[in-house]
């Protein structure tokens, strides 16, 4: 995910034709990021409701990382349609930032109940994240600088449909699960 939002913003920035940065590269990235997180407040708001009615944890983590291959299709369809277009696309991240940063320390709850180890996972989770992301920036850089923003996003957009078929086949519904082990 980390080396979309960069690739967005390359795309929405653009150069102009003699070559300098388009002007319009600052506002329109800003707004990328305040879009995210406005919408990602939302979907965290939206998905506390959910899941405190009645909806398991996860459906709600899975729409989440459902969101970063539809995300990098739309930017890939839409890479000429204009700024707005791209801009959009941001919604996505929101909502998939929303659903992931509210679900993923229930999700270690439920499956650490009772083994003292919730921290330990957290740690662990947290730095695979960063680790994720660093290898995301340097890898989908390297593809932009060789054979462009679109074949990134791409491989960015196959590489996420792995961890939505390992999390729909292999785990569980976690919630109402503490204590029941």
């Amino acid at each position: 995910n980390a080396n979309v939002l960069l690739v967005l913003g390359e795309l929405m920035g653009g150069e102009n034709e003699d070559g300098s940065t388009k002007r319009s590269a600052i506002p329109l990235i800003a707004g990328a990021i305040v879009l995210a997180q406005f919408t990602m407040s939302g979907a965290t708001y939206a998905g506390d409701k959910m899941t405190k009615g009645g909806w398991g944890r996860k459906p709600l983590f899975l729409a989440g990382l459902l969101t970063l291959p539809i995300r990098c299709f739309l930017i890939i369809f839409w890479k000429d349609a204009g700024e707005a277009y791209l801009l959009s696309t941001q919604i996505l991240d929101g909502l998939g930032g929303g659903f992931f940063g509210l679900l993923h320390p229930y999700l270690v709850a439920d499956i650490t109940f009772g083994t003292g180890r919730f921290n330990v996972v957290m740690g662990l989770t947290a730095s695979c994240f960063g680790l994720g992301g660093t290898l995301s920036n340097l890898l989908g850089q390297m593809v932009v600088e060789h054979f462009g923003h679109v074949a990134s996003l791409t491989g960015s957009l196959f590489l996420s449909i792995i961890p939505i078929v390992l999390f729909s086949c292999s785990m569980p519904e976690t919630a109402g699960s503490r204590g029941k082990n």
